[in-house]
């Protein structure tokens, strides 16, 4: 990237080399994996007709996840203003991975989609702003868009407790530099057979930091110092940005997807 940081990348080129092919991106925050060179994902694109077709496609793990250097900072926000040339933020990321890609990648025809569903929803979105042009087109699929007011985090100003409390019992900072799924423990989650009298049990919202996360995932934090929609989360809204957006668009929701409904619609 333009700071110096290096992102994991993994990609899949097709061995015909009688023609060239676009590229298909996925930027994902939960691993690409899996690693090695000898090790291969079953299926390839987001669908088998994708490598029917002939694409080249990449994997990557997004700034400070897993194999990639840098520190990750849950739900990044846009820098509407960068610092100066050496300044990123997940837009830039996308831009600078395109570019590398279209330049080093053989076989490609300097034309480059981006999916991902959920998070790595989000994180094709957010590349959809200030776009390198090679980046011809996206398809966030069920994406946050604004996650404290209509999405996972929060729906209509009530803060959704037990997805979240499942979700960021796995999902948490990472110590030190890149490192492998399965190379940190978080905190167990109990099976039982009534989640509402589970946390009917548990008490306050504060009892969770007491009993299960004791301070060790500010994600989760975030979620309990900031239960209003205040600064810390309108900074962190992709919707503001979705302006001259030059790549062509897909965005795909569900009516009845629980948490990521909002992100589609808004964006």
């Amino acid at each position: 990237m333009r700071d110096g940081i290096k992102l994991f990348t993994a990609v899949y080129v097709p061995k015909d080399k009688s023609r060239t092919y676009p590229i298909m991106l996925q930027r994902t925050p939960y691993s690409i994996g899996p690693y090695g060179a000898d090790n291969y994902r079953p299926v390839l694109g987001p669908s088998e007709l994708f490598t029917e077709e002939g694409f080249i496609v990449a994997y990557q793990d997004v700034r400070g996840r897993y194999m990639s250097e840098g520190e990750f900072d849950d739900i990044p926000y846009h820098k509407t203003r960068l610092a100066g040339p050496k300044d990123t933020d997940e837009a830039t990321d996308t831009y600078d991975t395109v570019d590398w890609l279209i330049k080093n990648v053989p076989g490609n025809n300097g034309r480059v989609g981006i999916w991902g569903v959920s998070y790595g929803g989000f994180f094709a979105a957010f590349g959809m702003i200030d776009a390198h042009p090679a980046l011809a087109a996206a398809s966030p699929q069920a994406p946050i868009g604004d996650i404290a007011d209509g999405d996972d985090a929060f729906h209509n100003g009530a803060f959704y407790l037990a997805a979240n409390f499942g979700f960021y019992r796995f999902f948490g900072p990472r110590q030190g530099g890149p490192e492998q799924p399965g190379a940190r423990r978080m905190a167990r989650i109990e099976r039982v057979p009534d989640a509402y009298d589970y946390f009917l049990r548990m008490g306050p919202l504060a009892n969770t930091e007491k009993l299960y996360f004791k301070g060790e995932n500010p994600y989760w934090t975030y979620n309990l110092d900031h239960p209003n929609y205040d600064e810390f989360w309108q900074a962190r809204s992709l919707v503001p940005h979705m302006k001259d957006i030059k790549p062509a668009a897909l965005f795909v929701g569900g009516w009845f997807d629980a948490e990521d409904l909002a992100g589609p619609l808004k964006l």
